[in-house]
This record gives structure tokens, sequence and C-alpha cells, in this order.
């Protein structure tokens, strides 16, 4: 595709009349103004809805989607189901409560960390909603691990945090299917990593 250049055009049109000139030139930068406007972002945020609402009566403010610390990406969307990858409780650039649990972390903090890696998910996920989480139609699937002691067999008590996240914003449509695993050890000492599904209208 050839690009648009409207410098080319005015100085080959030197020479036509003035009045030509000016209607030339008023064309040319309402073409500039709309060629512009269509590689920027968009002018206006996606409006506030019915899940932003309910965010703002949680208390909740999502923070920008956090970075990946490795070569993938924080979502993909194919067809209609958002992949959020695993998220562990960073909360204003600070990990949250690291260490296995009970040992290092206790279940109650190790629950905070959990509701923290669902407000991630959030985050991402409106990345991946372009903006609009009214598209959620329910979340499908989280798979939660937990850094655990050997003898420690509370992972769903963990994990149950961040389901219940998912059921405060989204009501029934938050209801899911989980997997809740213990391990070992976690990336960055993390005592929690949540990932999760979800299902968006168009």
């Amino acid at each position: 595709m050839r690009k648009f250049n409207p410098e080319t055009i005015i100085i080959n049109n030197a020479c036509a009349p003035t009045s030509s000139r000016r209607e030339l030139l008023s064309a040319v930068m309402g073409l500039a103004v709309i060629a512009g406007l269509s590689r920027s972002e968009p002018l206006f945020a996606a409006s506030s809805g019915r899940i932003e609402s309910r965010l703002a009566e949680l208390g909740i403010t999502l923070p920008a989607a956090p970075a990946p610390l490795a070569n993938y990406v924080a979502y993909v969307v194919e067809g209609n189901v958002a992949y959020i990858a695993g998220q562990i409780p960073m909360n204003a650039g600070e990990l949250m409560h690291p260490g296995k649990v009970p040992t290092q972390v206790t279940v109650e903090q190790a629950r905070a960390a959990a509701r923290q890696c669902g407000i991630n998910i959030l985050a991402a996920l409106k990345g991946a909603c372009g903006g609009d989480l009214d598209r959620v139609k329910r979340c499908v699937r989280l798979q939660g691990f937990v850094a655990s002691a050997d003898d420690f067999t509370a992972q769903p008590s963990v994990i149950n945090a961040a389901s219940d996240l998912m059921v405060e914003v989204f009501g029934e449509a938050g209801k899911h299917t989980r997997l809740a695993l213990g391990s070992n050890v976690l990336p960055l000492d993390s005592c929690v990593e949540i990932s999760a599904m979800f299902v968006l209208n168009p």
C-alpha cells in the first residue's frame, strides 16, 4: 500500500491558483487527520460498565497488567476464549508474602496473596477484552499452585480466595472449574501462582 504524503501533493501543486491551493490544502489536512487517527490510540477509553462499577463497589482498582517475567505474553485470545498467563501476587511492584505455606507464610497471608493474583488476572483480562470487562461471558477455569511444606494439604483453602473474587466480581458467571495444587517452589519464591481461562462475548 502506498504511503500518503501531503507534502508531495502540496509541492506538486504549488503553481495552482490560490483558491485551488486553499481547497487542496483543506482536503489534504482533512485526510492527514483521518490517517493520523487511524494509527493512534482510541480517542476515548472504553466507558465504565457494569463490571467496572462492581469493582468500584468492592474497592478494587485494577493495576496495569503485570509484565511477563520470561518469553511469554500476559494473555492470548483464541476464538472466544481468553487464556491468562500465570499471575503471582505482585502488588505495586512488590511480591506479597514470599515463601512456603504454612512454615514461612500463614494460610491467611497466602489467601491474601491468592486474592492479589486474582486481581492481577483481572488486569490482564481487561487487556484481553480491549478494556471492556463487560465482554466476559464466564470464568471457565482457574489453575492455582501453592508453594507448600511437605505436610500441607489445604491448598484449596488458599486458592478459594481467588475463586471467591471471581464470584464477587462476575456473580454466577464467575463460577468455574479449578485445580488447586501444591508445589515445592514457585517463581521468585512466590507463595501462590494462578492462571485462568475466560469465555468472551464478541
